[in-house]
């Protein structure tokens, strides 16, 4: 009876310690497309204001011991780009860049946000940084920023569906991707999130523990883009 009580402890305690849930699967990424982005000579332009613009990543850990890995959050104020809004709506463009050498992990406010543990290990934090801008993940020697245009909109304009291509390590794919948008006299807020698979742009998630311990390859981006009226 005590072996069993032992027992049930342990499995009380290591139920506690899981994971959080993570999405339950990516958003559907096509390859890319030959179309040609047609940016438009005419319309209402707007920069990204970078310093109020915010991208955050969510990485979850996965394999039989992830529960005794670690969830991340990366980003921070790293967008930069333009908008051009157009009559009709439909004919509205945009293009962004994300610095990847600029991206922080796991602030203790963001990790809050999501429901982790705030706390980690600057060792920790900075082991996660060195992984994510290694040949192996991001490879932000050779691939220094993601770039991300629109290839079509649709949907009213308070909350489009964008068609976007995404150029990353190398690799493109396409997706659809509805986001919130409020559209002012000065400037302009556009919100959302999408899941992509690092597989599909041909990373393979790090792993350790004879890949027991790994990175989910599903991610969850949530991204503000505030752009100022020029």
């Amino acid at each position: 009876m005590k072996k069993l009580s032992l027992a049930l402890l342990a499995t009380i305690l290591l139920a506690a310690c899981q994971a959080q849930p993570r999405p339950s699967s990516p958003d559907q990424t096509r390859p890319a497309s030959d179309r040609v982005l047609a940016w438009p000579e005419q319309g209402r332009r707007f920069l990204v204001n970078a310093e109020a613009s915010e991208l955050r990543i969510v990485v979850y850990a996965d394999g039989p011991l992830a529960r005794f890995g670690h969830p991340h959050v990366i980003g921070g104020a790293v967008l930069t780009g333009e908008v051009m809004l157009t009559e009709p709506f439909s004919d509205s463009a945009l293009r962004l860049e994300i610095d990847v050498a600029a991206m922080e992990v796991d602030r203790p406010s963001w990790r809050s946000d999501e429901g982790f543990d705030p706390d980690m290990s600057a060792s920790a934090i900075a082991d996660t940084r060195s992984n994510m801008l290694s040949p192996a993940v991001l490879s932000a020697a050779q691939f220094p920023q993601i770039k991300i245009e629109s290839l079509a909109i649709s949907g009213p304009t308070w909350q489009p569906d964008i068609e976007l291509r995404v150029h990353l390590v190398g690799n493109m794919r396409e997706l659809t991707v509805p986001i919130a948008l409020d559209i002012g006299e000065t400037s302009l807020v556009a919100t959302g999130r999408m899941l992509i698979s690092q597989r599909d742009f041909g990373i393979e998630p790090f792993s350790a523990a004879g890949g027991n311990l790994a990175v989910a390859d599903e991610l969850l981006i949530r991204f503000r883009v505030i752009a100022d009226a020029q």
